[in-house]
């Protein structure tokens, strides 16, 4: 009796044509699929990094032997005719560059969010200072003050007379003086000026009780941060513990990052960057957590940044000392000097 091949895939074996029943042959109806190093069936999903063992896999489906030799495709002619034909590949047309616009364009407050766990940690840290510590010191602030001492809230311009000027409100400025490119403004309520009496003159933005002792100043710390981006976001983290949300902001425009960030004892860090690459500040914010400070900037295009920053000197609060000694050298004069007046006492 002739002996039949069977061209089912896993299956190649030969029978007899009396032998062919329904459940005769077993074999593999989808297709070889083969994908990271992988072989296998798509009707089955057994697969295999050894192509012996997967040409012995055996038939997930029962049927009948197919004898039908399967046609194989006709392989492609080669066309003499086209043996000097230059095939030109154009390359993928990218989208044309934003404009870059300049530094100083205005710029705007980010928002910000202040996470659950900063909340927490706040209380906690709050509730932890001792109760009669405290007691004393407000008794200190108000006891044993001298007549003619001035206010030391920054902008006050009132002096104590006696236990009546308790009553008086204040009028003071509670953040923190800027002097940055000619500008001379309170991080509170960025009423800008360029003239340096003016921004003394200025009207405190907010009303309390006036500080007759002076307090400890907020001390400029360096914190260390860095940056991540996906496709869409820039990411900078700055690990700052314990920040403080009221006086702490963050201020962008598409190519500049300013952050003031206020921080465990009154510590002040700021960071002022001209950007790499262009952001969408509509679509920018910012998230307070315990433990840092994460400012997340929109891309304006998609691009990837090699780096954070261009080559931009950074805010004078975050130079050395002896950076700080040689602009001082060069430039000279009150406005480079005023860092180190007491602005309470004026």
């Amino acid at each position: 009796m002739t002996m039949q091949q069977c061209y089912n895939k896993g299956c190649g074996q030969k029978y007899k044509l009396e032998d062919n029943t329904d459940d005769a042959c077993e074999y593999h109806p989808g297709a070889p699929i083969f994908h990271d190093a992988y072989k296998g069936w798509s009707c089955c999903n057994k697969k295999s990094t050894d192509f012996t063992t997967f040409l012995n896999t055996k038939g997930c489906t029962k049927g009948r032997h197919n004898p039908e030799k399967p046609v194989e495709p006709e392989k492609p002619r080669f066309d003499p005719s086209t043996r000097d034909e230059v095939i030109t590949v154009e390359s993928r047309k990218t989208a044309p560059a934003l404009p870059r616009p300049d530094f100083s364009f205005p710029m705007r407050r980010l928002p910000v969010t202040v996470t659950q766990s900063l909340k927490q940690a706040l209380e906690k840290a709050k509730g932890q200072k001792d109760t009669a510590n405290k007691d004393d010191k407000e008794e200190q602030n108000i006891c044993g003050v001298k007549i003619g001492e001035n206010c030391k809230n920054n902008s006050c311009k009132m002096i104590y007379e006696g236990e009546h000027s308790n009553l008086d409100i204040c009028k003071y400025h509670p953040g923190i003086p800027i002097f940055h490119e000619g500008l001379k403004y309170w991080s509170c309520c960025q009423k800008k000026t360029t003239d340096f009496s003016e921004f003394l003159e200025q009207l405190g933005c907010t009303t309390g009780h006036h500080c007759w002792v002076k307090l400890e100043a907020k001390k400029v710390a360096a914190c260390r941060y860095d940056w991540h981006q996906t496709a869409t976001h820039v990411c900078v983290a700055v690990y700052a513990k314990l920040t403080d949300p009221a006086p702490t902001y963050v201020e962008a425009n598409p190519i500049r990052l300013n952050a003031n960030i206020v921080f465990g004892e009154e510590n002040v860090f700021s960071l002022d960057v001209e950007l790499t690459g262009l952001i969408d500040v509509d679509q920018s914010s910012v998230s307070l957590a315990a433990s840092k400070v994460e400012i997340k900037l929109r891309k304006a295009e998609p691009s990837s940044w090699r780096t954070l920053n261009t080559q931009r000197e950074q805010n004078s609060d975050n130079k050395t000392d002896d950076e700080k000694a040689d602009e001082k050298a060069e430039d000279g004069g009150l406005e480079q000097m005023v860092d180190a007046v007491d602005l309470g006492d004026l």
